[in-house]
């Protein structure tokens, strides 16, 4: 399902236009700096809401993932849509809960899935889907980057080191495990000092597929609100084998 990314040849090169402007930057170390308070900032918000769009490129076909999501401690909410196949995630406190496609139902009246999520491993690799699912891996990769800014002071751009072993990790579920090179970044920082937008560009080695990442992200420590499916309307593994 986490298919991701390209765009046009010309919003490349206005994109790249803009690196070039940044080479004007300034005091380069106090820009940083400032970036990456924002960044950890960001990563301290209680919660935060977003829109990310993930579209691969190849072949002149395009593939675009798209995630609405809110998170905070312990609860997320996401939304996810590839073409016309849908699906939603949602972890409240001890359980995860993942829709089958759709809201199709099956077995019954089952039309989701809940798994304890105390009894899976924190390196599982459900747990490493929950946290791609969340703004965490961006403001990892916004860490990594080495970003410059623009005249307008609160645009950053640069470049990310795609062999970062912390790069490679945050965009191994994100890109479907592709490598991609020539990875560009742009950050905007709201003026509540916080990091609102971001733009990532990339390339396969062999230069045949194109990836772009789109976030937005907002509601800064507003509420995540969950509601739970219904009892007898998910089935948990767990209590069929109690009960067996």
């Amino acid at each position: 399902m986490r298919k991701t990314a390209l765009i046009s040849l010309v919003t490349a090169a206005s994109f790249a236009g803009a690196f070039a402007i940044a080479a004007a930057g300034g005091n380069k170390d106090r820009v940083v700096a400032d970036v990456q308070t924002a960044n950890a900032q960001t990563a301290k918000a209680r919660s935060v809401h977003y829109h990310v769009a993930i579209t691969l490129k190849k072949a002149r076909t395009p593939m675009t993932l798209h995630i609405r999501g809110a998170s905070s401690q312990g609860r997320l909410l996401a939304k996810l849509a590839l073409g016309s196949q849908t699906g939603t995630i949602m972890l409240d406190s001890n359980f995860l809960y993942e829709s089958a496609p759709k809201g199709i139902v099956v077995l019954g009246n089952f039309s989701w899935l809940r798994m304890d999520v105390g009894r899976l491993s924190p390196r599982s690799q459900t747990m490493a889907t929950l946290r791609s699912l969340t703004p965490s891996p961006l403001l990892h990769i916004v860490a990594e980057a080495k970003l410059h800014a623009l005249a307008r002071r609160d645009v950053f751009v640069g470049t990310v080191a795609y062999d970062d072993p912390v790069v490679r990790t945050a965009l191994r579920d994100l890109a479907n495990g592709y490598e991609f090179r020539e990875l560009h970044l742009r950050v905007v920082v709201g003026r509540d000092g916080l990091i609102h937008r971001l733009l990532l560009l990339g390339r396969s080695a062999d230069h045949k597929t194109t990836f772009v990442l789109r976030a937005r992200l907002f509601g800064f420590g507003t509420p995540v609100k969950i509601t739970p499916p219904a009892p007898g309307t998910f089935m948990d593994p767990r209590l069929e084998q109690l009960q067996a």
